[in-house]
């Protein structure tokens, strides 16, 4: 049963990112604000509509504060390096970057602090699918007179995601029954920031950026509905599974099913590599599997 809810998380969090791709294609305002707006959009969605999972009810100690708070900082930093290193250099190689933080920061805390169990099987599965996100990256990295601050935004996404992953772990080991209000207190920081930061950008202007079109709404409400069903239930899954698995499938099956969104929806080529890293990647979770 656990690996049927793992499937349905890699389903909605791939979907997730299509979707937040065809929104990005879609908004008609300034490219620059892509990410604010959707930020803040994202933050009223997912904190109403997990408020209502949750039978209205908000209930919240000092460490569930204190991890909401600092998620919210995370996923902020997260955004904003994601942003500027896209901006720097190859994209390729930042998504390899914090695709590997997403598995390897939050698998060394449960192996350490959790005392999970790591088997040489667990290990070559990890391995694997490290190897496979760098060979479906490997064709479109171009790192040739990229700068220091490329290099540095990419450790920040790569420590960002891992910690994310890592917190969102915390809270279901210390203080599950408040796993939603978390969820709520982090994507509420997340979009106030956002919000400051793009009154800061816009000025008078701010409401200009919200004005969206018919085009671009139909990919922003399945994006919003698929992250805050992803969100929920990972939070639901989480002190079920080995926390290096989990975000080994679910990072691993997400780039596996982008990949071949890639191919059928957007008719982009695939190469040897691509097909390599598939098959190495499927083998990784079928070896986790096990």
């Amino acid at each position: 049963m656990n690996f049927i809810y793992i499937g349905l998380i890699i389903l909605l969090y791939s979907f997730q990112t299509l979707f937040c791709k065809l929104f990005s294609d879609r908004y008609p305002g300034k490219k620059e604000l892509v990410s604010p707006v959707f930020c803040v959009i994202q933050a009223v969605f997912i904190t109403l509509a997990t408020y209502a999972f949750n039978g209205f009810q908000f209930h919240v100690s000092p460490l569930t504060l204190l991890f909401g708070i600092l998620n919210g900082l995370i996923l902020f930093g997260y955004n904003t390096s994601l942003i500027k290193a896209g901006t720097l250099g190859s994209y390729a190689f930042l998504n390899v970057c914090l695709l590997y933080g997403a598995i390897l920061v939050p698998s060394t805390y449960g192996i350490i602090f959790l005392q999970e169990g790591i088997t040489p099987l667990k290990i070559l599965g990890i391995f694997m699918m490290l190897i496979a996100c760098a060979f479906m990256n490997i064709e479109e990295i171009k790192l040739k007179d990229s700068s220091i601050k490329y290099y540095i935004f990419c450790i920040l996404l790569f420590l960002f995601n891992g910690a994310y992953c890592t917190i969102i772990k915390m809270q279901t080991i210390y203080f599950n029954e408040e796993k939603q209000s978390m969820i709520m207190i982090t994507f509420s920081l997340m979009g106030i920031i956002a919000l400051i930061n793009l009154i800061t950008k816009e000025k008078g202007s701010t409401l200009q950026a919200f004005k969206l079109n018919k085009k671009c709404f139909p990919s922003l409400t399945l994006c919003l509905i698929s992250a805050t069903l992803a969100i929920n239930l990972l939070m639901y899954i989480l002190p079920l599974i080995d926390t290096a698995v989990l975000y080994t499938v679910q990072n691993g099956g997400v780039l596996i099913l982008s990949a071949l969104y890639s191919v059928f929806l957007f008719k982009e080529k695939i190469s040897l590599q691509k097909i390599f890293g598939i098959i190495v990647a499927v083998i990784s979770i079928t070896i986790l599997s096990i």
